[in-house]
């Protein structure tokens, strides 16, 4: 997933010479001071299909050997959010059916949105839950087996919180907030009931 421009593209290309197969397009640009120029997430390849998020909360499913857009939803819009500072980072995540996204409840004014995680269908894009009125942050959702339990882990700018991947259930959630509420690392499983955090800004592990 890359930016040309005005477009944000996902590419295929051939491994040995680098030859494209095919591009996806959008007509949207992130950019910022800081954070730079255009998406920052990985796609997520699953039975044939090309699952990613763009920098502006583009959502695309696409057909794997084609290109061809299978379906798209704005996660953003959906959300009823603005953008994080630094863009949509988060790669999509697949449970089964679903695809997992953290869009964030990223407008600091009022946080009474219950859309900062939300869940598609797989197959058709339809929303089937959203959950959690949190800031965003630039870590991608993760799935784990804790204590013999299916969840989904999201360290957003609040903390770490888990959530039943089928409902979008809230199970716990441990706060881990710094000043600019930034967590951007994957949470370690240390082992079936160990969680690992670590943030920047002087706040440190746990």
């Amino acid at each position: 997933i890359e930016q040309r421009g005005p477009e944000e593209l996902v590419v295929c290309y051939e491994v040995e010479t680098g030859r494209e197969f095919w591009s996806h397009s959008d007509q949207t640009r992130f950019e910022s001071v800081q954070g730079g120029i255009g998406p920052r997430s990985t796609p997520t390849v699953h039975e044939g299909k090309v699952f990613t998020q763009g920098a502006t909360g583009i959502l695309n499913c696409l057909d794997a050997a084609t290109g061809t857009r299978l379906w798209s939803r704005n996660t953003l819009e959906d959300a009823g959010s603005p953008n994080l500072d630094w863009g949509q980072s988060g790669s999509p995540l697949i449970v089964d059916d679903l695809v997992i996204v953290t869009p964030g409840n990223n407008n600091t004014a009022s946080r009474t949105n219950k859309s900062s995680v939300i869940a598609y269908r797989r197959d058709t894009g339809d929303k089937v839950w959203a959950a959690e009125g949190r800031h965003g942050s630039y870590s991608s959702p993760q799935l784990a087996t804790l204590h013999g339990k299916q969840q989904v882990l999201i360290f957003d700018g609040q903390g770490v919180i888990a959530l039943l991947p089928t409902t979008g259930q809230r199970l716990w959630s441990f706060d881990w907030i710094n000043t600019p509420e930034i967590n951007a690392a994957q949470p370690l499983l240390v082992d079936d009931q160990s969680v690992l955090i670590g943030s920047g800004y002087g706040l440190g592990s746990a």
